[in-house]
C-alpha cells in the first residue's frame, strides 16, 4: 500500500529534516538558527511517499554443496546468478569433496565425508561472522550433497543453518526434520522432481536414503515443497530452468520474511513413505561391493605371491 507522509526540510545548507511542530517554531532545534532572523526563509514542506510492505529477509551468504560422482559445475553457474539477480555481492561459499562412487555406499566413508562437511561448515561461519556478514549460512544441496547435510546436522545439535534448499534429494522421506526446526535449521524447501530416476532408486544403493527427490517428505508441516514437473535429477540447474526457478521459488523461499506463510508445491504426491524391506535397503549391493573389493585384494596377493616365487625360481633355481 502507498501512502504519503510530509515533513520539513529546515532552509540551512545542512538541510535538517524537522517535524510539523518543529517547524511552527521560530528557532530550527537542529541547527539552533532563527528561520526568519538567520536564514531568511521558512522551513519547506515535502511530500514523501512510502511504501508499506513486510521487510523481506536478508541473504547473508549461502553455501552450495554438490551431489555424487560430479564436480559440481552448477555451484560456479549458481554464484554467478546469486550476484546477478541480487545486484549485490552476496559470498557463495562452493564446497566440494571430490568424486564419490564407492565411498557412498560405504559407512565408514559417508562419516569421514560427514565430519569434514561439519568442519568446513564451522570453519566457513567463524570466517564470516567475523567479517561482518553473519555466521549462519543458506544452504542449497544437492543429490549426496542433501544426505550429507541433513546426517550432520543429526550428527551435531550444535550445528546451525539458516534456510534450506534441497534439489535431487536422497534423504528418507522421513528424515526428522521436525527434530531440528527451528533450532538448527531455519526452513526447509525440497525441491521435487517426477522424473528424478536416481532419487528413486537411491534407497537401494545408498545405507540411510530415500526417494525424497521424487516424494518429498512425510512431514507436510515442517518442510515447505515446490515440484519441478517432467524434471530428472539434475534439470534444476540447467541453463535455462534455473534462473527461472531460483526467480520464481528459490528466491522468494530465501526473502520471505520470518514467520511469513511459505510457498508449498503443486501437485506434489501424498506422504506416506515407508522403507523396503532390511535385504533391498542398500545392503546386498554395499555386501556385494565388499565381497569384490576383498576378492579383488586377495586376486591381487595372489598373483604377487605367485610373481614373486616365479622370479625367485628363474633367479636362483
Amino acid at each position: 500500500m502507498l501512502t504519503t507522509e510530509v515533513r520539513f526540510i529546515c532552509p540551512c545548507d545542512r538541510r535538517e529534516i524537522l517535524t510539523a511542530e518543529q517547524a511552527s517554531q521560530d528557532t530550527c532545534p537542529q541547527c539552533d538558527r532563527a528561520f526568519e532572523a538567520d536564514l531568511h526563509a521558512r522551513p519547506k514542506a515535502e511530500a514523501l511517499f512510502v511504501r508499506e510492505a513486510p521487510e523481506t529477509r536478508d541473504v547473508r551468504w549461502v553455501l552450495a554443496l554438490h551431489g555424487m560422482n560430479t564436480k559440481g559445475a552448477w555451484q560456479e553457474a549458481f554464484n554467478w546468478l546469486l550476484s546477478r539477480i541480487f545486484k549485490r555481492s552476496v559470498p557463495v561459499a562452493i564446497y566440494k569433496y571430490g568424486v564419490v562412487r564407492p565411498g557412498a555406499v560405504l559407512k565408514f566413508r559417508q562419516r569421514a565425508l560427514m565430519r569434514v562437511l561439519n568442519a568446513r561448515i564451522r570453519h566457513l561461519s567463524g570466517e564470516t561472522e567475523r567479517s561482518g556478514f553473519g555466521g549462519v549460512p543458506d544452504v542449497i544441496a544437492h543429490s549426496f550433497g542433501t544426505w550429507l547435510l541433513g546426517h550432520a546436522l543429526q550428527a551435531d545439535p550444535d550445528l546451525r543453518v539458516g534456510r534450506v534448499i534441497l534439489a535431487g534429494c536422497i534423504l528418507r522421506p522421513d528424515f526428522d526434520w521436525s527434530a531440528l526446526i527451528p533450532k538448527q535449521v531455519e526452513a526447509v524447501l525440497c525441491h521435487t522432481a517426477t522424473k528424478d530416476l536416481w532419487a528413486r532408486i537411491a534407497h537401494y544403493i545408498i545405507p540411510d536414503s530415500g526417494p525424497s527427490g521424487i516424494l518429498g517428505f512425510n512431514d507436510r508441516s515442517s518442510v515447505v515443497h515446490a515440484v519441478l514437473h517432467a524434471g530428472h535429477h539434475s534439470d534444476f540447474f540447467g541453463e535455462n530452468t534455473m534462473p527461472d526457478l531460483f526467480e520464481n521459488v528459490w528466491r522468494p523461499f530465501l526473502k520471505a520474511p520470518s514467520g511469513s506463510p511459505l510457498l508449498s508445491g503443486d501437485g506434489q504426491p501424498g506422504p506416506g513413505w515407508k522403507q523396503v524391506l532390511w535385504p533391498l535397503r542398500a545392503t546386498v549391493l554395499r555386501i556385494a561391493l565388499l565381497v569384490a573389493v576383498l576378492a579383488a585384494i586377495m586376486a591381487a596377493v595372489a598373483a604377487f605371491s605367485l610373481g614373486t616365487a616365479e622370479l625367485w625360481r628363474l633367479v636362483f633355481g
